[in-house]
């Protein structure tokens, strides 16, 4: 039986019904993510109260599991080595201190970010299980990089058509504060600077989008701050309003998105219930 999707957002975003994630995937069942993926850039899929066997049952049809390499993200709550928590609470349940490594770390997700670029080859495909939500739970927002493209004038599309950058871990936090002796030397030894280009295509649809993130340090070949000024200008481009869709958590709920055409950032969130989401992602099988 055919997925059940219905859009959600202006250009993108939709609701996945009639599947049980639960469920080991069909072939065919893959397929029709991927091809939703490819056209809508970001699924919800609700009422999924996966356990973590599922969701790395999950992940796992849609290519390599990204491994979770930096100490700072560690859980005890999950064995598997393809998770973390996005959250707002230790593994105790005490909330975490926002001054902490793990604190300054997971604030960065307030930035407009795409997952795993800081990384070569980068992050395909993420998905976030949410595990324990707060009455009223911050919402995360997604930008259209693809509509954002289309967007852009002639001139600028030929300006940055064959530019790259250069991404950094490092780069990204430390706009949080987040100090080099904040990390671990075998996280520093693990996540080199890597560069990608500024502009993707999409190989389902030929589509072509933006590749940003706040992991993008500047541009190969342009002056330090001209390139930095560019990046930044694409990017306050790319998250007006026209572009972006809110999405709104439910108990439960599994959200996966492209990040080859997508960016994304946290909302800021001060209450005390715990906020607990569930990351896993899959890797591009050859580099970007």
């Amino acid at each position: 039986m055919s997925l059940h999707i219905t859009p959600s957002g202006k250009t993108f975003a939709a609701v996945v019904r009639e599947i049980d994630l639960r469920n080991p995937l069909s072939a065919s069942q893959v397929e029709e993510i991927e091809q939703a993926l490819a056209d809508y850039g970001v699924l919800s899929f609700p009422n999924q109260p996966l356990n973590d066997d599922q969701q790395q049952v999950f992940i796992e049809r849609f290519g390599p599991p990204s491994l979770v390499t930096l100490a700072e993200l560690k859980t005890a709550n999950s064995a598997h080595p393809h998770f973390f928590d996005v959250s707002t609470v230790e593994d105790d349940g005490a909330q975490i201190d926002p001054e902490s490594a793990r604190g300054m770390y997971l604030r960065a997700n307030l930035l407009w970010h795409t997952d795993g670029s800081q990384a070569q080859p980068p992050i395909r495909l993420t998905a976030l299980s949410a595990r324990q939500l707060p009455p009223e739970p911050p919402d995360t927002e997604y930008a259209d990089m693809r509509a954002a493209y289309d967007a852009l004038s002639d001139a600028t599309k030929a300006q940055i058509e064959d530019l790259k950058a250069e991404h950094s871990i490092f780069y990204s936090r430390a706009k949080m504060g987040m100090k080099m002796s904040d990390f671990t030397a075998d996280a520093m030894s693990k996540r080199p600077p890597v560069i990608h280009p500024l502009v993707r295509s999409n190989p389902r649809t030929g589509r072509k989008s933006l590749y940003l993130a706040s992991h993008a340090s500047h541009v190969i070949g342009m002056p330090l701050e001209a390139g930095r000024a560019l990046i930044e200008e694409l990017t306050e481009h790319a998250t007006r309003p026209q572009f972006v869709y809110s999405h709104k958590w439910h108990p439960y709920e599994l959200v996966m998105w492209d990040d080859s055409w997508t960016m994304h950032r946290a909302v800021p969130y001060s209450g005390t219930h715990p906020r607990v989401l569930r990351w896993s992602g899959v890797r591009e099988v050859a580099p970007v």
